[in-house]
């Protein structure tokens, strides 16, 4: 969600959930408002399609604003709105979309794109679709920096944390903990995990960026005081990308990448580094049951499904997620390419809560996607950033790596964010700690920070990085 609120409006909310806990009743709204459950999310769905197709070329995937568009999101097109009514924004959305035929739509259809851009800024849906009347809709408020009066959405909002950047850093971070073996530099990484003994694994891109001509392995093995202990896997990887360990210490690795025979394939080995099973095909990038095309992040649940997030390149190739049984054979598959919610672009990474709830980073999107393991979809968070990893611990405490948020056009657009690791309860969606990137200039960088996120047993968060190479350890106030 986007919407800042102030200090004061956070101390207020504060008092009203005390005053709730109290006995003391809400004062009712006197006239409806965005907050009160004005579109369906169907409606929101519809929308989604009606703004893909007529709106997306001027204002952006992610409502941003392109050129002279402006925003549909974001703190400026909340300022502008606010204190207006929901009348004024759909004559104006009428009046001037598509850019080059307005009016050309029904006043449904307008709806449905309007009721979709509520969405993403993450107003509550209700049980009634949005009206097409201007009439109707100048009854309602568009108040943009204040909660529902309802119960049920101001504890949400209040408690989901939706200011960006705001949670406070009680880590310390460790760089260079990890010792690589003598001769052996540390290469980009994107995916590291600790296993049951405390042991820390690396998914490496053997000293560089790319295992391609390189006869180093790729996966290596640390102690838990940092020691090198062994590596294993040449020859098998191109682009070593996600990384993995099961509740049987198997470790899983993703290759993103195929070139001369290699790649595009998930391995699992043991703690020995013996191959258990290979999923796809050697060198074949395809969407297929049998073969992936950029395969990002696996995951094994409980049951031993294995899930894989496939697709690496925004507007090409599937964004679909693959399941398999626990002996590897094709369960089937979800997952479309697009903004709209249910839809994804880029599944980079997959986590999974102890309820067996899958989140999905869908990181072009800027949001996390929370679905069943079958492919239903629950939630949509955006309060963690721009996710490029995601962990979640047996206490559900959730670890968000954002390695890409900027203000610029293009690519990691997500203004109002910043890199770094958002912690949080993935529970209630609430984000308790942020760890800020210290690169010096992001804006100037694609990336920068972890992108693979994963914490052990005690809290310390290892942090795997592509620009930086190499892991960062961030040790929490308890640890010494």
């Amino acid at each position: 969600m986007r919407v800042r609120l102030s200090t004061g409006l956070i101390g207020a909310l504060a008092a009203a959930i005390v005053a709730m806990v109290l006995g003391e009743p809400l004062a009712q709204e006197s006239q409806k408002s965005v907050w009160s459950g004005i579109y369906t999310p169907q409606q929101a769905e519809r929308g989604a399609a009606g703004y893909a197709q007529n709106c997306q070329k001027c204002h952006g995937a992610q409502l941003q604003g392109l050129g002279e568009a402006k925003p549909l999101t974001g703190s400026e097109f909340l300022s502008n709105w606010n204190g207006l009514t929901v009348g004024d924004l759909f004559d104006r959305v009428r009046t001037t979309m598509p850019l080059d035929n307005p009016r050309a739509l029904t006043r449904e259809a307008y709806a449905d794109i309007l009721a979709y851009v509520l969405k993403f800024n993450g107003f509550p849906a209700g049980p009634a679709e949005m009206d097409h009347r201007t009439e109707v809709l100048a009854g309602i408020r568009f108040d943009a920096f204040r909660a529902s009066a309802a119960r049920g959405s101001l504890l949400a909002h209040a408690f989901a944390e939706p200011v960006p950047n705001s949670q406070p850093n009680p880590y310390v971070a460790q760089p260079g903990f990890l010792a690589f073996p003598a001769g052996r530099s540390a290469g980009s990484t994107s995916g590291v995990a600790v296993d049951s003994q405390g042991h820390i694994w690396v998914a490496d891109r053997c000293a560089a960026n790319s295992c391609d001509g390189s006869d180093l392995d790729p996966v290596l093995e640390f102690a838990s005081n940092g020691a090198f202990i062994k590596s294993f896997g040449k020859g098998l990887m191109v682009f070593p990308h996600g990384l993995f360990v099961d509740g049987h210490d198997r470790i899983w690795v993703t290759c993103a990448q195929a070139k001369d025979g290699r790649g595009a394939q998930v391995f699992a080995f043991d703690s020995q580094g013996h191959r258990l099973m290979t999923l796809g095909k050697a060198g074949i990038s395809r969407e297929g049951p049998d073969t992936f095309s950029e395969p990002n992040a696996v995951i094994v649940a409980r049951d031993g499904t294995i899930l894989v997030a496939d697709g690496h390149s925004p507007g090409k190739g599937p964004a679909r997620i693959v399941r398999f049984d626990a002996k590897g054979k094709f369960l089937g598959q979800w997952g479309t390419r697009g903004p709209a919610r249910g839809q994804m672009e880029v599944p980079h990474t997959l986590a999974m809560d102890s309820k067996g709830r899958l989140f999905v980073g869908d990181r072009w999107n800027n949001r996390i996607d929370i679905f069943t393991p079958e492919g239903k979809l629950l939630d949509v968070w955006t309060q963690f950033g721009r996710p490029s990893g995601i962990y979640i611990d047996k206490a559900d405490r959730i670890y968000v790596a954002d390695s890409e948020s900027r203000a610029r056009d293009g690519y990691g657009h997500n203004p109002g964010w910043k890199r770094g690791i958002r912690v949080g309860d993935a529970r209630t969606g609430a984000v308790t700690a942020f760890i800020p990137d210290t690169e010096t200039d992001p804006e100037s960088q694609a990336t920068s920070g972890p992108e693979g996120v994963w914490a052990d047993s005690h809290g310390v968060i290892y942090g795997a990085q592509v620009l930086r190479k190499g892991v960062m350890r961030y040790l929490p106030p308890s640890k010494p």
